[in-house]
């Protein structure tokens, strides 16, 4: 049986370097389908976590059974289908975003997983087995200990500064949502309320013509027009919703400036991560705002 003779310093240069790689791969495969550069994950550095993390699984999972590209492929594939799958789950619980979506893909769960996906990382699991991490070591193990301490530290402290940073700017969109949310239940509210004023003062309106119309049409048939009818006149003239819509321009007017601030913080992750979606889809919203603006 084979094993992962690998010492600690060893695991997280594994680690970094297939974060690398992963970010290299994702990046110009998704700028090629963009037809644009972007930067893809969402931390700034050249790094996606989720395939130096699937890389490890990987390699723990699949190295005693190397015998086998069968089972290789089996357990690559599942083993980081599951990681696929909570971080997903996290992410979205975690950010209110998905930073991938599969929604489209046959035989996929809940927009995290799908079928071709989990293909796909088999395969990767057979690369990696197989062809990518024996080089990879090789070039690990022909650095000096103290070398390998130096990049360790260096990576690990860039590696967590990027971290936080991007934690602290994904939690801050996930406040922004929240806020887009509120904001959108104020819309609604806000339409609702326009929809039953203009329907009271409508139907009010309403009575007070069929009155004035059934008064008159007494009146001319003595030929007279009392004060009651002048009355109702001047009460039809008080029924306006002039200052309904000074309140409502003044309540829009508002909440648009609200909108359009928190639009401007939601284009930088979407510029970054073109597939990432809300649960309120406001992406298509903003990807619309960008295209007006250039």
């Amino acid at each position: 049986m084979y094993q992962l003779n690998y010492n600690f310093l060893t695991f997280c240069l594994i680690f970094y370097i297939y974060c690398f790689l992963g970010w290299c791969f994702e990046s110009c495969y998704v700028s090629l389908k963009s037809k644009k550069w972007v930067n893809r994950g969402s931390m700034k550095g050249p790094w996606l976590p989720i395939y130096g993390s699937g890389a490890v699984i990987i390699l723990f999972s699949a190295t005693p059974v190397m015998h086998s590209y069968f089972l290789v492929y089996i357990l690559s594939g599942a083993a980081a289908t599951v990681l696929e799958l909570v971080t997903g789950i996290v992410m979205e619980r975690l950010f209110k975003v998905k930073y991938w979506d599969y929604s489209n893909n046959f035989l996929n769960y809940k927009g995290y997983i799908c079928f071709k996906s989990s293909i796909t990382w088999g395969f990767m699991g057979l690369l990696v087995t197989y062809v990518i991490n024996e080089p990879v070591v090789e070039f690990i193990n022909s650095l000096s200990d103290f070398v390998s301490v130096i990049l360790v530290c260096i990576i690990t402290i860039i590696f967590i500064f990027d971290f936080v940073v991007s934690f602290r700017e994904a939690y801050n969109l996930r406040e922004v949502i929240m806020d887009n949310e509120r904001l959108m239940k104020e819309l609604n509210e806000l339409k609702v309320n326009i929809a039953v004023a203009v329907g009271e003062v409508g139907e009010k309106k309403d009575a007070v013509i069929s009155e004035v119309k059934d008064k008159i049409d007494t009146a001319l048939s003595y030929t007279e027009i009392d004060d009651y009818i002048i009355e109702k006149f001047e009460e039809l003239k008080k029924l306006n919703i002039d200052e309904y819509v000074e309140l409502w321009k003044e309540k829009s007017a508002a909440l648009k400036d609200r909108i359009y601030n928190l639009d401007l913080k939601k284009i930088s992750i979407l510029k970054r991560n073109p597939s990432a979606k809300s649960r309120n889809g406001f992406e298509r919203e903003i990807r619309e705002f960008v295209r007006k603006r250039k």
